[in-house]
């Protein structure tokens, strides 16, 4: 039986970086929104009781 080792799974498949694509970085067109902020629908609740709350 092999055993199963969580450290050799995190290892991406690839070990050779020509053959993927380069990370590029996420540019957001506005500022995040955290939880705490009031929420982006303009209802007056907090984001993570009103839209944030399925994510």
């Amino acid at each position: 039986m092999e055993s199963h080792n969580p450290v050799e799974s995190k290892k991406s498949s690839c070990s050779n970086a020509s053959c993927c694509a380069p990370k590029t970085p996420i540019i957001r067109s506005s500022p995040k929104v955290g939880r705490n902020d009031p929420c982006i629908c303009g209802n007056g609740r907090k984001y993570k009781k009103c839209c944030g709350k399925n994510t």
